[in-house]
């Protein structure tokens, strides 16, 4: 059905990453690419003088081997990039080709009505089929 699948998983919270992976292989065709991307918040300026000069790193392994862990043997490709979450993976699934991206949504309470959740900024920006599962 779908070629290139993203998956995105919170940095703090990939608690059903592996709900999503098997959303993902329902979707994808057998010769399909499943990857897996994660957005860590961008450091303010006035901080970022006072965190260890490998903080980027450190934490992005972090976040990659908390991933890992999650799902085990499976052997997908993770990316992990900085900056506002609904932005980057929708700048991410178009500089990548991706036909499907897989967000998760939780239950929105009164201040998504306001803001927006990441899942609804992402559906309404991506140029591709979005799956959300909750």
């Amino acid at each position: 059905m779908y070629k290139n699948i993203l998956i995105t998983t919170a940095a703090d919270n990939n608690s059903n990453i592996l709900q999503k992976i098997a959303v993902a292989r329902k979707l994808a065709d057998n010769d399909s690419t499943i990857q897996i991307i994660s957005v860590m918040e961008r450091i303010p300026p006035y901080i970022a003088p006072s965190l260890p000069s490998d903080y980027r790193e450190t934490t992005a392994q972090r976040i990659k081997d908390g991933i890992r862990k999650k799902i085990g043997d499976e052997h997908y490709e993770i990316h992990i990039v900085e900056g506002n979450a609904a932005h980057q993976v929708v700048k991410f699934a178009k500089r990548n080709g991706v036909d499907c991206i897989i967000i998760s949504s939780n239950r929105p309470g009164f201040p998504d009505h306001f803001m927006g959740s990441t899942a609804l900024n992402v559906v309404r920006q991506a140029a591709c089929t979005v799956t959300v599962v909750r």
